[in-house]
């Protein structure tokens, strides 16, 4: 919940930055009220017992684009992407097909490594693991370091839930991010250089968030990298952030993000321009010169 109340804070800050948007923001109301300035920023509150689905398309109907935040697990970004899609509104997130490869790791794994990109091996759980002293076990549509175990002997671990589980190589390294903006014709902008602070206990890790910026002296490698990564996958539009592990014989990645990262957090500061205006533009380019609204999920 920090991480992705730290992304809204992030992104409706850079909004209001901005002349003359408006911000409708949905909110399940169980939680305390974010506090954004009233004249910008209107909470559309979901109340219990209501059908979300319902008012989020109510909230929808009175702006002019929409911007989802939401992770892929269960087909979750995917699934309301296609929700807003349905309303008519432009919606400030990746192509369906782009949504849907990314969303699994084993898909993305397979589709990187065919055009030659580096790439953390990857297979279901119950195939013959790729050949490592230990492996890395995770969902196949995982987000973050959430249920992400580090495993000695893979033939007699058993996974805590149903799902479809991965299993991965333990790959060495600095564990970073990227955060990449693409175009409509797949052109690429490498935005931020991060580091990933991520922690291994009781053989599982966990993720303790990202120094946005810190990875600046690594740009000149992972500039092809960003390239690579938005030929490999068509569709992948707008904020985009990568997962990666970096070595030094380069870059491996790790899973690519179709939405908005934790990498989003602070990463006007460090660039010193307001990224959140040439996003909106690649999807409504009324939008970022014109008084228009915003919805948030």
């Amino acid at each position: 919940m920090d991480d992705a109340n730290a992304m809204v804070a992030a992104l409706v800050g850079d909004l209001v930055a901005l002349d003359g948007i408006h911000v409708t923001l949905c909110w399940d109301n169980r939680l305390s009220p974010p506090i954004f300035p009233p004249d910008r920023v209107a909470l559309f509150p979901v109340e219990p017992g209501e059908d979300p689905e319902a008012r989020w398309r109510e909230a929808a109907a009175l702006c002019d684009v929409v911007w989802p935040i939401a992770p892929e697990s269960d087909g979750l970004l995917g699934h309301v992407a296609a929700l807003f899609r349905g309303t008519g509104r432009p919606v400030v997130a990746c192509a369906p097909d782009a949504i849907a490869l990314a969303s699994s790791k084993t898909a993305t794994a397979e589709r990187l490594a065919a055009h030659g990109i580096a790439a953390i091996p990857t297979v279901p759980l119950g195939a013959p693991p790729p050949p490592a002293a230990r492996h890395v076990v995770k969902p196949d549509d995982g987000a973050g370091c959430l249920d992400t175990f580090l495993v000695d002997d893979i033939a007699a671990w058993t996974p805590p839930h149903p799902g479809r589980w991965i299993v991965q190589p333990l790959v060495e390294g600095e564990a970073c991010s990227l955060s990449m903006l693409v175009d409509k014709s797949g052109g690429v902008r490498l935005l931020g250089c991060n580091r990933q602070k991520v922690e291994r206990s009781d053989d599982q890790f966990s993720f303790h968030g990202v120094e946005v910026g810190a990875m600046e002296h690594r740009r000149a490698a992972w500039e092809p990298l960003v390239r690579a990564i938005a030929a490999a996958i068509p569709g992948l539009r707008g904020y985009v952030a990568v997962d990666l592990i970096d070595r030094p014989d380069g870059p491996v990645v790790v899973e690519v993000n179709p939405r908005l990262s934790v990498g989003y957090s602070g990463l006007s500061r460090v660039l010193g321009w307001n990224p959140a205006r040439d996003i909106l533009a690649l999807f409504d380019p009324m939008s970022a010169n014109a008084g228009r609204e915003a919805v948030h999920v």
